[in-house]
């Protein structure tokens, strides 16, 4: 017994590897995309509130506050590497990696298991569903937010086996970071009653331990709702509160599971006699509960790609379970793994690739033309117009590609929505 948990253990790194080598698959091509706008907004941000005598600023600022972490990492990349735009997809990608890494770890709990964590793993880490959040870097809070949420549910579980008071500090701690990393991450105190499902005498003992985080949420959502004059996506109509929440709910859900989440659900239900029915029922939960803060959605009938990455993973368990109950059938089960693995990856590098490629040009066209007009040492000032995005993100994209001062640069209101494409001119004396 002694020499067979070694090999054990050996065997389960060996495959935790193998699933995070996969889970880059989907993204190779990606890491030589051009930066998307925002990005550069993203940089700014990072060198701006990198050192500790900008945090007092930081606080103060009701929407990036709850995006610390993200800044803070960004910030760093930048310092260490610059913001090229490979060193900041390699880390984004990087940073999915672990948190696949993190999924497989689900398997030290014996109610969910490595023949469950490690499929699951997989599968969500292959996922196009969830693109959005690992190619995009300004959609760095997504996976941050995830980590620290799941990192907070997995040491919670820790503590609930072993009841030590250093792992119920250590899932503490990580739950402040999670909500440093973005508002979403109160759906936490909610993933924390998991452990009821399995022992549902023991939720005193539970209440008890979850106070602390449903005290310090309340805390955390009333400053928000204070600040709510201040604060971006209260007023730009990013999200309302309203019951249009239901329907986007709904939708979202849906678009979530698609073939393969339904195809496993059916699996489920005809093999229900041979399924402890309670993990099941609790990835079939976590979808709209870590859903539930981004259904108020205003812009669109549904959540947007890079939202639904904490919630693809009760998916992802969906899955893993009806490939698990269809071990046995290997040549079926190698089949639906191939065609996943082929499926996802294809839709990413020859669907989805070109469209990251449009979003990026409207930076990109204009950076070009910015490097011909100031080559050879011109120091004119520059006129831009026609630009379809926030001014700002003009003077921050030449600054940091160019280095050219924001003084030099002045951007021409929109005039109407058909401009065309953007133009740069020098301004000649």
């Amino acid at each position: 017994m002694m020499d067979a948990l070694p090999r054990l253990r050996g065997r389960i790194a060996v495959l935790t590897a193998f699933v995070c080598v996969a889970c880059t698959l989907p993204y190779w091509r990606a890491i030589f995309l051009p930066l998307i706008s925002d990005t550069y907004l993203q940089v700014w941000l990072g060198r701006k509130y990198l050192h500790v005598s900008t945090w007092p600023d930081l606080a103060s600022d009701a929407l990036y506050r709850c995006r610390a972490t993200s800044i803070w990492l960004t910030g760093a990349m930048d310092a260490m590497f610059g913001s090229a735009p490979i060193f900041l997809r390699t880390q984004s990608l990087l940073l999915h990696v672990l948190n696949v890494a993190l999924i497989a770890a689900l398997g030290r709990f014996p109610r969910i298991g490595y023949r469950i964590s490690i499929p699951a793993a997989l599968l969500w880490g292959l996922n196009e569903r969830h693109h959005e959040a690992v190619i995009w870097y300004a959609a760095l809070p997504e996976q941050l937010v995830f980590f620290f949420v799941l990192l907070t549910f997995l040491l919670w579980l820790e503590w609930w086996e072993k009841q030590t008071p250093l792992l119920y500090l250590a899932s503490f701690c990580a739950f402040l970071l999670a909500l440093l990393s973005k508002e979403s991450a109160v759906v936490a105190c909610a993933l924390l009653a998991f452990p009821v499902v399995y022992e549902p005498r023991k939720w005193r003992p539970l209440l008890r331990g979850a106070i602390p985080f449903l005290a310090v949420s309340a805390i955390y959502f009333a400053a928000n709702h204070a600040a709510r004059e201040s604060h971006l996506h209260w007023n730009d109509g990013t999200f309302t509160l309203g019951w249009h929440f239901i329907p986007v709910m709904l939708r979202s859900i849906g678009r979530l599971l698609t073939f393969w989440g339904f195809g496993a659900l059916a699996v489920i239900f005809f093999l229900r006699k041979q399924i402890d029915w309670r993990l099941p029922a609790i990835a079939l939960l976590w979808i709209p509960v870590t859903l539930a803060p981004y259904a108020f959605v205003a812009y669109q009938p549904r959540v947007p790609s890079r939202h639904v990455y904490l919630a693809s993973l009760g998916v992802a368990i969906l899955m893993a379970i009806a490939l698990e109950k269809l071990r046995l059938r290997r040549i079926v089960s190698a089949t639906l793994l191939a065609a996943y693995l082929l499926f996802n990856t294809g839709y990413i590098w020859f669907y989805k690739h070109d469209q990251f490629l449009n979003r990026a040009e409207v930076t990109e066209s204009l950076v070009r033309d910015a490097r011909m007009l100031t080559e050879n040492g011109r120091h004119s000032p520059l006129e831009v117009s026609c630009f379809p995005l926030a001014p700002e993100l003009v003077t921050l994209a030449l600054g940091q590609r160019l280095n050219i001062e924001e003084s030099r640069v002045l951007v021409r209101p929109l005039s109407s929505p058909d401009c065309g494409r953007p133009k740069i001119n020098l301004v000649l004396d």
